[in-house]
């Protein structure tokens, strides 16, 4: 089965609503944190495959997106990257799609398109962007975690909406492109990213990992199991910020910087720096209840 550049495995499960949670790599995967939080969830999930891009070099330049050779036992296999789809049903009955982004470098309307055209023909009823971002904070106090919904920011510490705009000017992802879209179509768009210290940049950031899941059990019923995979997560990552620590010990500008960005950082926690918050839209509203609550309390709508 075809739905536009995608083909699916059939035959499909029945789908109630799903949710969509999806990572974009490279553009908001610093650290790793987006597809190695996708990998864990399809993991604990249990999630099988529903299908990927069925021409993938349409889309992707192979020179810079390079495909692997692995071997599964005795056979070598090529693997190519590509977009996938996956399938995970909650113990409370609520499906999870979960949407192994990548950039396109060729044709990104079509493919905006296309993942439009998939999304919308699985019923989806919100899409979900998990990853990170580096920004100015410390790897000495516990990691901000951003939540968004429909373009608005929440606040991290409040949960509360945040009245200011970003003024942000420079380079994006023309996937942004998708987000706007769906929410023509209907489709609630929803983030969370993990602010890591721009400092560090590590090839994989196990407390940006630990961080993002922690929230992720809060939006979501997610299984039990999950829980040893971010305790295992965050104590990798607090050897990983230890030896940092250890790292910068020795220069006294690395110590100053470090210092005003824990000073900014505990203001903006005690609120001496907090903006304003807006008031909350129903759907904002709706969206802080779920936290903690979970998809799938609710009775599935006819």
């Amino acid at each position: 089965m075809s739905i536009g550049p995608f083909e699916l495995l059939e035959p499909l499960p029945t789908l109630r609503e799903p949710h969509a949670i999806a990572s974009l790599v490279p553009w908001l995967d610093a650290g790793s944190v987006g597809h190695l939080v996708l990998a864990s969830l399809q993991q604990h999930c249990e999630a099988t495959k529903l299908g990927e891009l069925a021409k993938p070099g349409r889309f992707y330049d192979f020179t810079r997106y390079r495909p692997t050779i692995a071997l599964r036992g005795e056979e070598r296999v090529l693997d190519i990257p590509n977009t996938s789809v996956w399938h995970g049903r909650l113990s409370s009955g609520a499906d999870l799609l979960f949407l192994n982004v990548l950039e396109p470098h060729l044709n990104a309307e079509e493919y905006i398109e296309g993942l439009i055209a998939l999304l919308t023909g699985l019923g989806a009823r919100r899409h979900l962007r998990v990853g990170a971002w580096y920004n100015a904070v410390p790897h000495t106090r516990p990691l901000n975690v951003n939540f968004s919904l429909a373009g608005q920011q929440i606040d991290p510490v409040t949960r509360r909406p945040i009245a200011s705009q970003s003024r942000y000017q420079g380079p994006t992802s023309i996937m942004n492109q998708l987000t706007d879209t769906l929410e023509k179509q209907g489709v609630e768009n929803a983030g969370i990213s993990v602010q890591l210290p721009n400092y560090a940049q590590l090839d994989e950031d196990h407390t940006g990992v630990a961080a993002a899941l922690r929230a992720l059990m809060e939006l979501y019923p997610l299984p039990e199991s999950l829980r040893i995979t971010i305790e295992t997560e965050a104590a990798t990552g607090t050897r990983q910020y230890r030896e940092l620590t250890r790292s910068l010990a020795a220069d006294a500008h690395a110590q100053s910087v470090l210092r005003q960005m824990e000073a900014d950082y505990d203001a903006r926690r005690s609120g001496q720096t907090e903006p304003s918050p807006s008031p909350l839209s129903p759907e904002i509203e709706q969206f802080l209840n779920e936290l903690g609550r979970g998809l799938g309390d609710d009775p599935p709508r006819q």
